[in-house]
């Protein structure tokens, strides 16, 4: 019965978890960043598709071929 105690007691001492802090709400300006940099993200992802596809679809060359696609799309943007 003294373990009953002792597992009780140690139960009433569990604090409750904390909320977690919630992002602020988006501003209108805010959310049009976010898809601009989607629309990025789209943009390099169908150029490094299009580097590994030329360059014979090598394996675990993903990294460098996002960075080329993102380097070309930078060189290109006004």
């Amino acid at each position: 019965m003294a373990k009953t105690s002792a597992s009780s007691a140690k139960k009433a001492d569990i604090k409750p978890k904390l909320a977690t802090k919630r992002a602020p709400a988006a501003s209108p300006e805010a959310s049009a960043i976010e898809v601009a940099l989607r629309v990025d993200d789209d943009l390099i992802r169908e150029r490094a598709y299009g580097i590994w596809i030329a360059e014979g679809r090598p394996h675990g060359q993903d990294l460098a071929h996002w960075q080329r696609a993102r380097h070309e799309l930078q060189r290109e943007a006004p």
